[in-house]
């Protein structure tokens, strides 16, 4: 059984743009898989964490938010702190770290996973839980196990609602750095013709293999998983190549991107950290890409991009 070393931070007052910061630093670090524990879920009470209570706990108790993350090898600890020194100013905060097995990392990460609305009517729901949508929304079954994409991510929401504009059915779709494989379902939903998603972790292919047995039969033949680097030695031409990633990974696709991309068609781009706009927005310029649309959710940003037209 493997074993993990899970890194945590535990912090009081912390926003939803705060949190999403830290787990931001804990990918860029080589993190396999984060989760958040929040006060309100210790409140609620669901996991009967404190045995029968007679009354209800107040929701004013001061109880820190803990934010963990999983990683292969044990990361720069120090580097961590540095960066988290000057964004956490002003707010109590401290490190810890240890080894976890991987059962006990899956099942506590289950008890914090639920139903999130990714689009106007797709849902993403844990393949463990009981969900019965409602009139015309639909469903997208998942076990994200340690990849990265869950649904609640906005910038997994970024690029969803990014496909659902400028699909129109029909396409062929490559999604880089697929994850569990979220974005390739999603893109399949509304209307591609083939998905084919790749990413560089053996495990998140397996993971996104293994999501696909919970999609529609239309699904199954439709979508394919590859472990491969970026767009490497990729001949598939492409009218859409949606890339959910660090920004200083994506622009290393950006040329491959130009040689697979059909004329009209679109990359979009997510994982990008509000302060790292400037950068990317530099490279897209610099490799000849213009932006079509720019989208944020709190503090991430999203793109449409297209090539320039020539003259």
């Amino acid at each position: 059984m493997q074993q993990w070393h899970q890194v945590t931070l535990i912090a009081n007052n912390l926003s939803d743009d705060t949190i999403d910061y830290i787990n931001y630093l804990y990918f860029e670090l080589g993190a396999t898989g984060t989760q958040v524990k929040y006060a309100k879920d210790y409140l609620k009470n669901t996991l009967n964490l404190f045995g029968t209570l007679e009354d209800p706990l107040t929701t004013d108790l001061d109880r820190p938010t803990q934010i963990e993350a999983y990683f292969d090898e044990l990361p720069d600890v120090d580097r961590l702190e540095k960066k988290l020194e000057s964004y956490l100013e002003g707010i109590n905060w401290q490190v810890e770290t240890t080894t976890v097995q991987e059962e006990n990392w899956q099942e506590g990460w289950m008890e914090h996973y639920h139903p999130e609305m990714i689009s106007r009517f797709l849902t993403i729901v844990p393949e463990w839980y009981d969900y019965t949508p409602s009139p015309g929304e639909e469903m997208i079954r998942i076990n994200p196990g340690l990849s990265f994409g869950t649904g609640n991510h906005p910038t997994t929401k970024l690029g969803a609602q990014a496909l659902e504009m400028v699909m129109r059915g029909g396409e062929v779709v490559l999604d880089v750095g697929t994850g569990s494989g979220i974005l390739s379902f999603v893109a399949q939903r509304f209307g591609a013709r083939y998905v084919y998603g790749y990413d560089l972790d053996p495990q998140a292919i397996e993971s996104a293999r293994g999501n696909l047995i919970h999609q529609t039969s239309q699904a199954k033949e439709s979508i394919e998983f590859y472990v491969n680097d970026l767009l490497k030695g990729i001949d598939h031409e492409a009218d859409i190549i949606v890339a959910n990633i660090l920004p200083h990974i994506l622009v290393h696709l950006f040329e491959d991107a130009k040689r697979l991309l059909k004329p009209k068609g679109h990359l979009i781009l997510g994982g990008i950290i509000d302060d790292q706009t400037d950068f990317i927005e530099e490279k897209l310029d610099q490799f000849g890409w213009q932006v079509v649309q720019k989208m944020t959710y709190y503090e991430w940003t999203g793109y449409i991009v297209q090539l320039k037209k020539e003259g």
